[in-house]
């Protein structure tokens, strides 16, 4: 399996804390169900994934916290590599009352409803009920890539510290903002972009990414990802140090240090997020890279620039770093 499925796997193996089980379970809902209006037979949903695990993870919430609901469950094949998607239906009445109890449909006294795609009376003040959103939605709708692994006992050549991800792809940009502002208020940085008829919140930084892991209580796979990071920054380091005699690798190594002091001195006054875009966009870069040569920065940013415009703005950072340091 992938690294994301081993993750999710994890999550769905964990012992769960009952007391989040409706935050956890509207946030599965909204990322990974749909709405169900059968007539004569009323409002319900449909919860499908091509992950198994995590369908009858959420059928197992629903079955605990809702003793008389009934389900049909079916698979299906999908795109050309045959993959399968199984789908959970929920029985009409007991759909509705759980559909009602998140907040996503809201009731007139006639009988029409509203939907909230956010499904806020879920969400409690509680950290652990914002993690438990976060974590139904990622099980729904999200994913994480890491590098290849390295053998670190071949030191003949360095391997990059970029191609970290973690993302959340959700259909309405109220849930995308949504899941930006519960990552702010657990201290991650995130980015969002439209993507298609999507709306995709990622992060870059490995830092962050293993931060996440730890909230949702995913250790083995953040004892994996930290000691895949390890090796690499093993590796790169005996590298390094044998090509230290190299005065251009010198200055490299010096010019990234000053950087990183004033993204740290930014991040540590005014934050990161008061940086423009551009900035932020090197700036995390370098974080994610902290011994990267300015061509490797160029080669992980969103938008490929030149190696002169991307000293430009570490200078300007380093501007911005004198004046509110």
């Amino acid at each position: 399996m992938s690294f994301s499925a081993d993750v999710k796997q994890e999550l769905c193996n964990l012992k769960r804390d009952r007391g989040t089980d409706s935050a956890l379970l509207c946030g599965a809902i909204l990322s990974a169900g749909s709405l169900v209006i059968a007539p004569g037979k009323g409002v319900s949903f449909t919860l499908s994934s091509e992950n198994g695990a995590f369908v009858d993870f959420i059928k197992k919430i629903i079955s605990e916290n809702y003793t008389s609901a009934t389900f049909t469950e079916e698979d299906t094949n999908v795109g050309f590599k045959q993959k399968t998607r199984k789908e959970l239906s929920v029985e009409s009445s007991v759909g509705r009352q759980i559909l009602t109890d998140l907040g996503i449909l809201e009731f007139n006294k006639d009988g029409q409803f509203t939907i909230n795609r956010l499904g806020d009376s879920a969400l409690t003040i509680e950290e652990n009920s914002k993690i438990a959103y976060l974590k139904g939605m990622f099980l729904g709708a999200g994913s994480i890539s890491v590098p290849a692994p390295v053998n670190i006992d071949d030191f003949s050549k360095s391997v990059k510290n970029s191609g970290y991800h973690m993302e959340w792809v959700v259909q309405s940009g109220l849930q995308a903002q949504k899941i930006s502002e519960l990552l702010a208020q657990l201290n991650i940085i995130c980015r969002s972009v439209e993507r298609g008829e999507t709306e995709v919140v990622y992060i870059k930084e490995a830092d962050s990414i293993s931060t996440v892991l730890g909230l949702f209580g995913a250790v083995k796979s953040l004892l994996e990802l930290e000691n895949q990071r390890a090796g690499r920054q093993m590796r790169n380091l005996v590298n390094r140090q044998a090509n230290c005699i190299s005065a251009n690798i010198d200055k490299s190594i010096n010019a990234a240090l000053v950087q990183l002091e004033a993204i740290e001195t930014i991040k540590n006054t005014v934050g990161l997020e008061a940086l423009p875009d551009t900035l932020l966009d090197v700036a995390l870069a370098r974080l994610a890279n902290p011994e990267g040569s300015l061509n490797e920065i160029c080669e992980v940013l969103p938008t490929k620039i030149s190696k002169g415009a991307v000293s430009q703005r570490f200078k300007k950072i380093i501007e911005i770093a004198k004046e509110v340091g």
